[in-house]
């Protein structure tokens, strides 16, 4: 196992309001098993650990250090500026210790603290603690700074707010000026009320607004929203104001002298009264695919902005009075553009975060909340409309037995090698996912028969076979142990679990590379299976767990 170096102390300075890149833990007891743990752990990625001799009211001042683990003894006895520094930041620290040292410091302190340990602990335990503290605190930050953009947006409108007040105001003074004043004052209440509707994480909303309602705020007959792809250098349309047909899609590669290409690379809002004119004044020439179906030659292709690069674009054409203005109507245009840049980053963040919450890291494919969230709304479905559903749980044979010979690496490469595996398998509307931490998973199948997932499983376990990882030179073919158990009508999901549960350890129990159905419990083999080992695994190699105690 690879050693860090966990001599460095803790240092505090000033913390930063972005989500960390690496999370720092202070380790500020004298537990020898917790010591021993401490230097035993696996390193875990984006994760400093460092040590101080003794406990210090300035180790628990802040700055750099996230968490900090602290003897639940020492604080119990702690006086004076260091029992007052434990109090002000408990939200920061965990108390280690034995159960009943955690106990003496009573129910309040427990609660007020980041967490606890219960110690002595392993090194694997305090591995997964730790790795678990570090995803949680990156999380908590993460949505602080959607909350930090959230306010900013709730800035902007009150910022609004007060320009409306102060043209009212100015109104009263300058009656010569009523009725040019009055059509500001109704764009910057438009502008007001379409800003509390884009500041949302509905991106169905913003683009209703962007194409339904942002053109009338400056008479312009037509309007698009693209979304900008930076990878791929695409602009995707997202939503148009029908009539005429529009790019479907534009590659900024392939179509460098189109209006939107030279916005998206120029980083900036374009305002065109007529083509001629701008091409020559800015010594380009343009390619317009669609021109020719426009009322005028004016339009506005407004780049929008957020977190620092452009999401997307969005393009108004057609102006009644036949241009724009690029006093009245561009100063409109750059406010409400910013807020839509703004939200779709945001919507973007928050999309992101969905995904992650219900996503396994390793494989890509849906965790196990995911998996649970499918499994009650198939079973319902099933039960509404009386259609077949069924669950099918696969087990690879002998994991553990490959991690020990070949490594964690090795075990991992043949888990996300099953993953591509079922992705190719199944249908859009399935659900297949990673059900534990280790090697089993889950496939949640809607209009789907007992007989038909059989036939799919038989699929998989070729495909098993055909597809043996590499490793070193070297191909490790891993089979697969397979239950399947068809969803019964009013049955819960709790049953259903149990029943294509005891279906794989079926399979197991028989000889593992084959498969089990959850009615008769018997495992069946393809006819030209190979051994239930994996040929690359040692004749010796361990046997997986067995089934839970239980019906």
């Amino acid at each position: 196992m690879k050693k860090r170096d966990k001599s460095a102390r803790a240092q505090p300075d000033s913390g930063a309001d972005a989500p960390p890149r690496e999370v720092t833990l202070l380790l500020c007891t004298a537990d020898p098993g917790l010591s021993r743990a401490w230097s035993q752990t696996a390193a875990v990625p984006g994760f400093r650990l460092t040590t101080a001799p003794d406990l210090r009211p300035e180790y628990l001042a802040g700055g750099n250090v996230h968490l900090v683990l602290v003897d639940a003894t020492a604080v119990a006895q702690a006086e004076g500026p260091l029992a007052a520094a434990l109090e002000l930041v408990a939200d920061r620290c965990v108390w280690t210790g034995s159960a009943a040292a955690l106990d003496r410091l009573g129910r309040n302190r427990l609660a007020a603290a980041y967490d606890f340990l219960v110690t002595p602990t392993s090194p694997l335990l305090l591995e997964q603690r730790i790795a678990t503290w570090a995803r949680n605190i990156r999380r908590t930050a993460a949505l602080e700074e959607v909350g930090r953009r959230a306010e900013t947006l709730a800035a902007q409108n009150e910022t609004l707010a007060a320009h409306m007040a102060e043209a009212e105001a100015r109104a009263l003074s300058f009656a010569k000026q009523r009725d040019e004043i009055e059509q500001v004052l109704q764009r910057v209440r438009a502008v007001a009320q379409l800003s509390r509707e884009i500041n949302s994480l509905n991106l169905d909303q913003i683009v209703r607004v962007c194409v339904g309602e942002l053109p009338a705020l400056v008479a312009a007959e037509r309007a698009s929203l693209y979304l900008y792809d930076a990878a791929g250098e695409r602009l995707t349309l997202q939503a148009d104001s029908g009539g005429h047909p529009v790019a479907p899609r534009v590659d900024l590669r392939d179509n460098p002298r189109s209006p939107m290409a030279v916005a998206v690379r120029q980083g900036k809002l374009l305002v065109i009264g007529d083509f001629s004119e701008f091409e020559e004044n800015a010594d380009l020439v343009l390619e317009r695919e669609f021109q020719q179906q426009y009322a005028t030659r004016s339009c506005i292709i407004v780049p929008l902005m957020g977190g620092g690069r452009v999401r997307g674009v969005l393009n108004l054409a057609d102006k009644r009075s036949g241009s724009f203005d690029e006093n009245v109507d561009l100063p409109v245009i750059e406010q409400i553009a910013e807020l839509i840049g703004a939200g779709l980053y945001n919507v973007e963040l928050y999309q992101e975060m969905e995904w992650r919450a219900k996503t396994d890291p390793l494989t890509d494919l849906a965790n196990r909340r995911a998996l649970e969230e499918a499994l009650l709304r198939e079973t319902d479905r099933s039960r509404r409309y009386g259609t077949p559903m069924t669950a099918m749980m696969i087990d690879v044979d002998h994991l553990k037995a490959i991690n020990d010979r070949y490594g964690h690496e090795a075990g991992d490469a043949v888990l996300r090698n099953l993953a591509i595996i079922l992705s190719e398998a199944v249908r859009s509307v399935d659900a297949p996912g990673r059900w534990t931490g280790g090697d089993e998973f889950l496939m949640v199948l809607p209009d789907t028969t007992a007989p038909q997932a059989r036939r799919l499983a038989e699929r998989l376990l070729e495909a098993a076979r055909n597809r043996p990882v590499t490793v070193a030179g070297e191909a490790i073919v891993a089979s697969l142990s397979v239950g399947v158990a068809e969803y019964q009508r009013d049955e819960s999901v709790e049953s259903l679990l149990q029943r294509v549960d005891r279906a794989m350890y079926a399979a197991k129990h028989g000889g593992r590379n084959r498969i089990a159905t959850a009615d008769d419990a018997t495992p069946d083999a393809p006819s030209d299976s190979p051994s239930d080992a994996p040929s690359d695994a040692p004749s010796d190699a361990p046997q997986d767990k067995e089934p839970p105690a239980g019906p």
